[in-house]
């Protein structure tokens, strides 16, 4: 991988975090796909050539939303709504707060990221 490469998946990132804030609903399967993708492109980073400032700069992003969150899914909030109905509806409610948190973060993280490398190399 190179500088460039870099450049353009950080960006790719970037706009992707602002596409799935922009429709208003994040979604477990859009988050999960987003994280793969993101860790994937972190472990080319760490094998690349690429100056040790920019790897130990991208080794430091993080998505904050663990998978455990999203493969508990659809079975607990089931179990929820047979229990209590309201507490499904704040569930769901702060699931996608989170997500769209997590999101948010990790734009300004990648955000960050991109104008260091820009600047810099």
């Amino acid at each position: 991988m190179n500088k460039e490469t870099c450049i353009k998946y950080l960006d790719f990132v970037n706009k992707e975090c602002d596409r799935f804030l922009e429709d208003g609903r994040v979604t477990d399967d859009e988050l999960n796909q987003l994280i793969i993708e993101f860790q994937r492109f972190q472990q080319g980073v760490s094998e690349s050539e690429l100056p040790e400032d920019i790897k130990n700069r991208i080794a430091g992003l993080t998505v904050d939303y663990s998978r455990a969150q999203i493969e508990r899914g659809y079975w607990y909030m089931f179990a929820v709504l047979l229990s209590l109905g309201l507490m499904v509806i704040f569930l769901a409610y702060w699931r996608q707060y989170k997500r769209k948190r997590a999101l948010v973060n990790l734009k300004s993280e990648v955000s960050s990221a991109l104008m260091f490398i820009k600047m810099n190399y």
